[in-house]
């Protein structure tokens, strides 16, 4: 059950463009970081913005796929 979603979504994922794959990433990218911050309390919700902005850039212009 787990592994048959996991490849749904990676599938999913793959058929993306370009532009939407770099959001979905920078948008995982900033939880990924706010929930850090909120765990170890040492960055901020300025911080996971950024991280996610800066994710979003990088994937939309070096476009790993």
């Amino acid at each position: 059950m787990v592994l048959q979603s996991y490849y749904r979504l990676e599938a999913w994922v793959e058929d993306l463009p370009r532009l939407k794959f770099a959001i979905a990433v920078g948008i995982a990218s900033f939880f990924g970081v706010f929930a850090g911050s909120l765990l170890f309390r040492g960055l901020t919700a300025i911080h996971a913005v950024m991280m996610g902005v800066t994710t979003v850039i990088v994937y939309y212009v070096f476009d790993p796929s």
